[in-house]
């Protein structure tokens, strides 16, 4: 029969918040503590919502507890890249906001319409937007991860897993507190502190608080040779004039040259605190915890978190550009730069992330009968942030930014659960969850030698509710059966929203940019042409850095934006469990998954007038999942295993889509007549676009393999697979690889159009290993040293799902001297270590620990993409340093 859960531990549970996929504290047995037989801890989780053994649990779990986190160097959501079985997490730097993939599913829109695949909870609450993610993770009980659908007791956004994050509540033992400091590469400090007063055998209270800032992991430069000189100059920059000046905007390409004679010396960054990729944030959290009876309990957390940065850059990649021809876009890193250093970077647009996080949560149990608890769990959370991005770092003449003048994100949700208590042979759960969000921001793309698209979008709200229930049946001694469904509805409006666009002489400056851009011939030195740029320039840096922040009277309004739809949706699951043996249990399940429908900016196309719809639709999941858990040598090792099938419909991209074509008038640069032409409109939308099926097996394991001696990992198998057809356009500069390519074509046979169908997806190596050894060596003074280390490997994968290498390409129909190796979209196999050193005092008092993070220093893109046609990744940095700690 199965092992049920004491009394002891379903209370501390219960109380401790945990039906929102809380964690409790580790339970190790107290007869194996006794005798010293070096078995794994019991560790107790809530995924199903009630409290279980984790090995007793009919899901794919991994659980991290604070020293777990805290050893591998754990911030926040995003560090735990590659730390769980087939998930990895990159940031968005336009947005500042971490992308989730968890078993070759991702969601890359990151904008206000856009819905994660992986939903990201906090004490249970579920936080909406993407940035959440990025609040510090500190003083934390247990942060969990689930993997498969978890639509039916998690709703929203949870198709392929959640994650959840526990903070300590409370405690009515004693007065307590610790205190950790810590100091690493590039001037990275950081302090944390945690106080905890039980003010009456009933009642307590917690504070905890985290600081910690770090500057620019970069060799910065600002570059006065790019066209938009106003941030500079309102920094108070001086401006050398020079004859050359090395950096990416002084040189040709295809034969680009200046709009303008005078040169100047890049200036290096003098202040590296305030740069990008450096670190300045901090958090606060307040916890009041009352039980006065055994059967009621009420949390109630406040948090604030702020972050104060200049946002993330993702310099160039000298690896991928080395072999590229300098006659097609620019040469090596060595020819543009003059060095192969990855991390030096140009900009003429200052970074800013100024973002705030503020956060209520509340947890209520009440035991209304003997059998029956009543659990309300409600959340508020307001984010206000605005922004700013170099989105060319000069690697291309457009000169753009990204803007986030100013957002404000507002959400407010609420959960009502009536579940069963105690050992009746049907444990079961029912609720009600009700969601809203209302948004609004102001932001604009600048592209500085073209003109500014701005857009203002006052109230966009998201309401979602849900009714859900599931339950477990004891079919026999052994053997369960689970079953639950739950129905969603989600509305998304935008009221009053404007984009606006600012292109003519009368808006952007008083030169018409036609007599600038329309008799350009790209194949003749520009200063034999144009004779007014400078004057345009000069117009432009005349401005003050905040003139387009709002639309003014010359502004044209491109689209209104009022637009309503709605989806809904009924999740199900249905699984077995079978307890084989007391320590060996064997599951499977049946489950759905359903991430909503969007809406997006209304777009009118110019050929006809009509409107071009770009909602869509819901996505769907079907997971099919055996499993196992068992545990071997006399409880010294937890074995967990398990084997899905997914069958994803109608599966949401992120792409740039072309929306119209339409007819213009060019100027033929050796007659000076105009001629016919096409033009095709795109922007990125999120599309249904394909279906995919994905199949894999997870493996993980935990030992303590000798006498203090622990080693623990797992090994995944994954194949990824676009099932539908789905064809798509080249994405990286199809002009430049191409021999006449049409922008304006839809032919479908041209050579830069190809279905994708049977490629792999983003993010989704078919091979990934990870393992961690540790020891504790026991000194005579009852203190102990333990070395630490964590080795991850992964198989090579893509970063998009266009797999170019997959592209068969006759070479007549491509450029001369194009090498597609310049293009590829695949990121090598990887390995990195991290290792560390830490001394424990007698009786946990204190601690000092040494780290060394990729202690190979290897070269891992965590993404690649491009800027223009520059190769540019986020890469892994070798870091180190010391932290040290006290409790009391």
């Amino acid at each position: 029969m199965r092992v049920e859960i004491t009394k002891r531990i379903m209370m501390a549970a219960l109380a401790g918040t945990c039906l929102g996929g809380m964690t409790v504290p580790v339970w190790a047995d107290d007869a194996d503590d006794e005798n010293g037989t070096n078995v794994l801890e019991e560790v107790i989780v809530t995924a199903t919502k009630r409290a279980t053994k984790l090995m007793d649990t009919p899901i794919a779990i991994s659980a991290f507890t604070d020293e777990n986190l805290n050893k591998l160097g754990i911030k926040n959501v995003k560090d735990l890249n590659n730390l769980v079985p087939n998930m990895s997490i990159m940031i968005d730097v336009e947005s500042n906001a971490p992308i989730i993939t968890m078993r070759g599913v991702r969601s890359a829109n990151t904008t206000e319409w856009g819905d994660p695949a992986v939903g990201v909870h906090f004490d249970g609450i579920y936080s909406p937007r993407p940035q959440g993610a990025l609040a510090l993770m500190f003083d934390i009980e247990r942060a969990e991860v689930l993997r498969g659908p978890q639509g039916t007791l998690f709703g929203r956004n949870s198709t392929v897993g959640s994650v959840n994050v526990i903070s300590k509540k409370p405690d009515f033992d004693a007065v307590s507190g610790k205190l950790q400091v810590e100091y690493g590469r590039w001037n990275q400090r950081s302090v944390k502190a945690v106080l905890n007063v039980p003010v009456t055998d009933t009642f307590a209270v917690r504070a905890a608080a985290v600081i910690e800032k770090r500057d620019s992991n970069l060799e910065g430069f600002w570059d006065p040779n790019q066209w938009d000189q106003r941030y500079l100059q309102e920094m108070g920059l001086k401006f050398e004039p020079t004859d050359s000046a090395v950096g990416p905007a002084t040189n040709d390409v295809n034969n680009r040259s200046f709009f303008y004679d005078q040169l100047y010396t890049p200036i290096p960054v003098a202040d590296k605190s305030k740069f990008y990729n450096n670190i300045n944030n901090y958090a606060l959290r307040l916890s009041a915890y009352w039980q006065p009876t055994e059967d009621f309990s009420w949390l109630l957390t406040g948090e604030h978190y702020r972050d104060d940065s200049a946002g993330g850059l993702n310099p160039r990649d000298c690896e991928r550009i080395k072999d590229r021809p300098a006659d097609v876009n620019g040469g090596s890193c060595t020819d543009i730069w003059g060095t192969e250093d990855n991390f030096v970077t140009y900009v003429n647009i200052p970074g800013k992330n100024d973002m705030t996080l503020n956060s209520v949560r509340s947890h209520l149990v009440w035991g209304v009968t003997e059998g029956i608890q009543l659990v309300y769990n409600a959340g508020y959370q307001s984010q206000e942030r605005a922004g700013q991005i170099d989105l060319d770092q000069g690697f291309y003449f457009w000169d753009q930014m990204l803007k986030w003048v100013d957002t404000d994100y507002d959400s407010w949700s609420h959960e009502v659960q009536l579940q069963s208590t105690g050992e009746g042979k049907l444990q079961w759960i029912a609720g009600y969850f009700n969601f809203k969000e209302d948004n609004a921001m102001n932001g604009q793309y600048h592209g500085a030698m073209g003109g500014v698209s701005l857009w203002l979008q006052p109230k966009r709200t998201i309401e979602s509710e849900a009714f859900f229930a599931q339950g477990t049946y004891e079919l026999t001694e052994k053997l369960f059966l689970t079953a639950g469904a739950r129905y969603t509805k989600d509305v998304k409006q935008d009221q009053g929203g404007r984009n606006y666009g600012c292109w003519s002489p009368e808006c952007y400056t008083d030169v018409a940019w036609a007599e600038v851009w329309g008799y350009i011939d790209w194949s003749r030195p520009l200063d034999e042409q144009i004779e007014n740029t400078g004057a345009v320039r000069a117009n432009l840096n005349a401005l003050p850095s905040d003139y387009y922040d709002y639309p003014n009277a010359a502004f044209a309004i491109d689209s209104t934006n009022d637009v309503k739809e709605d989806w809904s949706k009924v999740t199900w699951r249905i699984g077995l469990d079978y307890d084989l043996s007391d320590d060996t249990m064997i599951y499977g399940y049946v489950a759905n998954g359903y991430k909503g429908g969007g809406i997006g900016d209304v777009l009118i196309r110019q050929s006809d007038g009509e409107r071009f719809d770009t909602s869509y639709d819901g996505e769907t999941v079907i997971t099919y999942e055996l499993g196992i858990k068992t545990k071997a040598m006399d409880g010294k090792m937890n074995l967990r295993a398990n084997a899905f099938y997914s069958d994803y419909k109608n599966q949401q991209f992120t792409q740039m889509t072309t929306y119209d074509v339409i007819d213009i008038f060019e100027v033929d640069p050796d007659t000076g007549l105009p001629v016919a032409a096409q033009q095709e409109l795109r922007t990125f939308l999120t599309r249904n676009a394909a279906n995919s099926k994905i199949m894999g097996v997870e493996l993980e394991m935990e030992w303590n393999a000798w006498e203090n001696g622990h080693i623990g990992g797992y090994v995944t198998f994954m194949d990824t697979d676009i099932s539908a057809d789905y064809t798509k356009r080249w994405a990286t500069e199809p002009g430049q690889v191409f021999k006449d390519y049409d922008e304006a074509s839809q032919d479908l046979t041209k050579p830069w159009f190809r279905n994708l169908r049977g490629n792999d997806l983003a993010y989704s190596p078919s091979f990934s290993f990870t393992m961690n050894i540790s020891h504790d060596f026991n000194l005579e003074n009852g203190g102990r040293i333990t070395p630490f280390l964590n080795v991850h490997y992964e198989s090579s994968s893509y970063v998009s799902i266009d797999n170019t290498d997959k592209w068969e390409l006759d070479p007549s129909v491509l450029n001369e001297g194009i090498d597609l190796d310049i293009y590829s979209d695949k990121r090598a196999a990887w390995a990195l270590a991290n290792f560390n050193l830490k001394y424990t005092a007698a009786d946990d008092v204190w601690f000092l620990e040494a780290y060394v993070n990729n202690l190979t220093n290897a070269d891992v893109n965590w993404w690649q993409g491009y800027a223009g046609t520059t190769p540019v990744a986020a890469k892994a940095r070798r870091t180190y340093g010391m932290r040290a700690g006290v409790e009391f």
